[in-house]
């Protein structure tokens, strides 16, 4: 049985690709990188939840291995990785995770598949199209049951800085050319539309709900997937994301709290 690598937070995108793959006979290894995030119990919680779920399913043909969390901390530095994730990120806006992922991937010489998708309201999605090529890979399974088919860097077509932080992974299809939209209905289609309630996305949970004020929060709401946040969660990302004067005062509480009390 083939084996599949993938790093796994138990976010809607790299859980679609769970998905998918699990309907496909292949060995699923997913690894977590533990950077001692609020959000980390409910994150472990969400892929818990979903793997139940996977193993109940009649349709389910994979073998989902036990996942393996990794401590950030436990992850070497690299001044390559650094200065390019440094340089990248002066010309677009990119998380800090990349860099982590980038250093993981290399140092344990594995190539990873990196949930990643079209994001129509994000600047990077715009330096990735004109600083990394991609081609299509569509390949039999060794047992002949099935197709596995991802994008991988093109490293002749792509800038170094790029090939340095994505070179290690691949992407997987069709999820690489949905935007988040397509992507609930491609969830239906596979049957899985349920675990779409079971995945995670928020950095600063309240009371263990979404908050509405973080990046991913702004990400999914922009997104037209506001339907994923409690009703408090969409009034505070209108009162404190959506405006000019509310990311003001968002802002000014937020030094506040970092000066006195973090």
């Amino acid at each position: 049985m083939e084996r599949v690598d993938i790093l796994w937070t138990g976010g809607f995108d790299s859980t679609y690709r769970v998905c998918q793959l699990s309907l496909l006979p292949v060995e699923i290894q997913a690894y977590y990188i533990d950077a001692d995030k609020k959000s980390f119990s409910q994150e472990l919680k969400a892929m818990a939840d979903i793997v139940a779920y996977i193993q109940a399913n009649p349709s389910t043909k994979c073998s989902l291995l036990p996942l393996v969390i990794i401590k950030l901390d436990d992850i070497a530095p690299d001044k390559q990785i650094e200065d390019s994730y440094k340089r990248i990120r002066s010309e677009a806006v990119i998380g800090s995770q990349y860099e982590w992922f980038a250093r993981f991937a290399k140092q344990s010489g594995l190539i990873l598949e990196l949930g990643f998708e079209t994001d129509t309201n994000s600047v990077f999605n715009d330096y990735d199209d004109a600083h990394l090529t991609c081609r299509k890979v569509s390949r039999p399974l060794s047992d002949g049951e099935g197709i596995l088919e991802y994008f991988e860097p093109v490293r002749d077509r792509s800038t170094e800085d790029m090939m340095n932080l994505f070179g290690p992974f691949r992407f997987g299809s069709p999820l690489y050319e949905m935007t988040k939209l397509q992507t609930v209905e491609s969830y239906k289609a596979m049957g899985y539309e349920a675990v779409m309630s079971m995945t995670w996305f928020c950095a600063h949970p309240l009371k263990g709900k979404p908050c509405g004020m973080c990046n991913p929060c702004g990400t999914v709401m922009k997104a037209g997937m506001g339907f994923r946040l409690p009703f408090i969660a969409r009034v505070l990302y209108y009162l404190f994301k959506a405006n000019r004067t509310g990311r003001y005062v968002d802002g000014k509480i937020k030094a506040m709290y970092n000066r006195n009390w973090r």
